[in-house]
């Protein structure tokens, strides 16, 4: 069951940045939103803890790797689930080295996005 915490999505391309927002935001979920790395570490590093973390691997100013080193790297923060969101051909090889939770692979198929939210977050 969601909880009320946001879900993080760090994605720099603007426009699937909003589509997901918009689909989210429609099912119940609330969603904040960056687009650059360093946004999402000062944010995670301020709170709230977010439920999920929706994360691309290319962004501006700081990688998603790097992002989900930090994550990781803080005792309050490395449970958190972090699913990548990448069109990279090499995305599942960096999930699994990654630890992350799991790949949505770009373009984002909607329904795929909602089950994995809701099989990590809740129903909204």
């Amino acid at each position: 069951m969601n909880d009320g915490r946001p879900i993080l999505l760090v994605e720099d391309d603007a426009d699937i940045r909003e589509v997901v927002e918009l689909v989210l935001s429609s099912h119940g979920y609330e969603v904040t939103t960056l687009a650059d790395g360093e946004q999402a570490v000062a944010r995670l590093e301020q709170g709230p803890r977010p439920a999920l973390v929706l994360l691309d691997l290319m962004l501006p100013r700081i990688s998603g790797e790097d992002v989900l080193k930090a994550i990781r790297g803080q005792p309050s923060l490395a449970d958190v689930p972090v699913v990548i969101v990448s069109g990279d051909s090499d995305a599942q090889q960096r999930v699994r080295a990654l630890a992350a939770e799991g790949l949505l692979r770009k373009p984002v198929e909607l329904d795929e996005l909602l089950e994995v939210v809701a099989r990590f977050v809740g129903s909204a």
